[in-house]
């Protein structure tokens, strides 16, 4: 076995686990209105476990409904009622050999539901509402409804639960200096601070039994002045929660930007491994997990070898590829679909208030039917036109079916928009995209052709069957006055390797695609300015990657003109409106960058079917989930 430490058993409290590999808590909305499980949540955890994690954590679940619901749906705990439909959860990941948990938590001061309950009263929240500051009477009382919370999860077969005491909720909010000014037994001193956990993990075992079994996630960093750090009384909160009996601790953010626990694509794998290890070094002697961006199997091996960490949880990651440790277990690392950190899981779930979805695994949030691949009855001849994700797809799902493919793609390499997308700083996770297709399609053996133009005459002298026209997008180029002058460019050439060193550049157009190409020149040492007709630029992003990307511009020095017009470019300068007059900006080089127009392909006499950018120009989500769904209709 070629990751030894990573699938070597470990204890965890009254229960061992078959690896080193844990899914973590990850909201869905996948549950009911009422907060019953669906099936389509039963499979998500199911799949998780089939692919071969030790231990499969549901979701954080409502221990008081209403007062702590979070999100559009969430699974409840706080009734016995719930019990016969969370055992069938439970009964299938079983059936696969994994555990299974539940995280309980409380949100406290920053629930949606008023009153927030906090142990102080605090200005923390960016509403500006205060708390309501619980009496002894009333902490016992949320105690009570964790434990029996733990007694309801006991009797739907989950092995343990874990305790949320990170991210800024309740349990880390007795926790933190930050919220925790009380001068009762509660608060001061460490011990006190960590008087609520111990009392929850006390009640726990009273209703649950002395040997059930309670993790926790914890807070030991606080990215705020003031708060909690990891080799002072993160350490000491750690040692507390094994005295009081917790099994394992996830090493976890507490209070700060939520960019620190949701990272956005540009940080690098396993960057929070250090709280693990820190723990580790300061003599905690539970099993320690490490959490964050761990991707790849020589990452995750790596951290349980140098003794980093006893677990890695992998959340995202088994989003994207739940049979990651089924592949990494028998040496088939390279047909990982790794996670790129397109932050997809987070707009779905934590923006639009949508069922979780995946960037690159269009199954997640569907039911089991749909990842079912039947091979066709009748394989054909399948052409494929355009190697980007749409394309790459399809390609590989037909294949998977038994049907004979072929690809065209114009350029010398596969990966169409992606190709160009991981050029930018902070992207080149997306190759790892492009290197999962090249595998898998020349594992399927797909006849990919590139530097090949494919017309008409060319993809009919294929013979198909059928053809999937994943032809992408063309820049949009609007009718401006002097937009073909010789001193204009779009983006993809940018992109694609047109040089500039310290020249005075001008980018129309603040979306994505201009924002990214604007760092991307500027990193190059180029003075850029984005010049915007909208009244805000990268409108549409997932907030966390969007507040990390506009971050970067500025700390790039890159300027950014909004609400204004371009009506025309001259020789060496733009002419805008804004705020109903004309203005000249001039410039060494202007950079097209408005967006993408669907290219078009003649009619052909054979069914076609058209995937991608070339239908509407729209993310890798929509690309992926095309191509995925006309593979399986051939």
């Amino acid at each position: 076995m070629k990751f030894e430490k990573l699938f070597s058993p470990i204890r965890v409290g009254s229960l061992t686990l078959r690896n080193r590999i844990i899914f973590p808590p990850i909201s869905t909305n996948l549950a009911s209105v009422s907060g019953e499980v669906t099936d389509k949540l039963i499979y998500h955890y199911a799949r998780r476990a089939k692919g071969g994690a030790a231990l499969i954590t549901l979701e954080n679940a409502c221990i008081d409904y209403p007062a702590t619901m979070e999100g559009a749906t969430q699974p409840r705990f706080d009734d016995k009622t719930f019990v016969p439909a969370l055992s069938h959860l439970t009964e299938e990941i079983h059936k696969y050999g994994a555990l299974a948990f539940v995280e309980l938590t409380h949100q406290g001061l920053f629930a949606s539901h008023l009153p927030a309950l906090a142990p102080s009263d605090v200005s923390l929240r960016p509403d500006g509402v205060h708390p309501h500051v619980l009496t002894k009477e009333e902490i016992e009382e949320v105690a009570d409804k964790f434990a029996r919370a733990a007694l309801i999860a006991k009797k739907a077969g989950f092995d343990g639960v874990e305790i949320e005491a990170a991210h800024g909720l309740l349990v880390n909010e007795f926790l933190s200096p930050l919220a925790n000014k009380r001068e009762d037994e509660y608060g001061g001193s460490v011990e006190n601070r960590t008087r609520f956990a111990k009392l929850i993990i006390d009640k726990i075992k009273e209703l649950c039994g002395p040997t059930y079994t309670v993790t926790a996630r914890l807070g030991v960093i606080d990215y705020i002045d003031g708060g909690i750090t990891p080799e002072k009384d993160g350490v000491e909160i750690a040692k507390k929660f094994e005295e009081y009996g917790y099994a394992a601790l996830h090493a976890d953010v507490g209070f700060g930007n939520k960019e620190k626990r949701l990272e956005p694509m540009a940080y690098p794998q396993a960057w929070r491994s250090n709280l693990a290890k820190i723990l580790k070094d300061g003599g905690v002697n539970i099993p320690v997990v490490a959490v964050g961006m761990i991707r790849e199997p020589e990452v995750a091996e790596k951290l349980i070898e140098d003794d980093t960490a006893d677990i890695v949880a992998l959340g995202r990651t088994l989003i994207a590829d739940p049979d990651w440790p089924v592949k990494a277990m028998y040496g088939k690392e390279k047909s990982i679909k790794k996670c790129v950190g397109c932050s997809e899981c987070i707009v779905s779930r934590h923006a639009a208030g949508t069922a979780i979805r995946c960037g690159v695994n269009p199954n997640v949030g569907k039911n089991r039917d749909y990842e079912v691949i039947v091979p066709a009855a009748k394989p054909k001849k399948v052409v494929v036109v355009g190697g980007g994700p749409a394309g790459l797809e399809a390609a590989r799902i037909s294949a998977l079916k038994g049907h004979k493919v072929v690809l065209f793609e114009k350029e010398d390499g596969i990966g169409g928009a992606i190709r160009l997308a991981a050029i930018p700083p902070g992207k080149d996770k997306l190759r790892w995209l492009i290197e999962y297709y090249e595998h898998e399609l020349k594992e399927l053996n797909v006849d990919v052709r590139t530097s090949t133009f494919a017309d008409k005459d060319l993809v009919m002298a294929e013979e198909p069957a059928e053809v999937i026209l994943a032809l992408g997008a063309d820049p949009l180029v609007p009718p401006i006055k002097g937009i073909d002058g010789p001193n204009v460019f779009t983006y993809p050439q940018v992109l694609d390797g047109k040089s500039f060193f310290n020249e005075k550049i001008v980018v129309g157009g603040g979306g994505l695609v201009g924002c990214e190409t604007a760092l991307h020149l500027a990193k190059k040492g180029n003075d850029v300015t984005i010049v915007e007709m909208l009244n805000d630029v990268a409108i549409g992003m997932e907030p966390i990657s969007r507040n990390y990307l506009l971050n970067e511009l500025k700390e790039s020095d890159v300027k950014i003109l909004t609400s204004a017009k371009i009506k025309e470019l001259k020789d060496n300068a733009v002419v805008f409106e804004k705020d109903g007059n004309l203005e000249e900006m001039p410039f060494d080089e202007f950079i097209v960058a408005f967006g993408g127009k669907p290219r078009k392909f003649p009619d052909l006499p054979v069914p076609v079917r058209v995937v991608g950018d070339a239908v509407r120009v729209a993310k890798l989500v929509e690309a992926v989930r095309d191509g995925y769904a006309a593979g399986i209709e051939i």
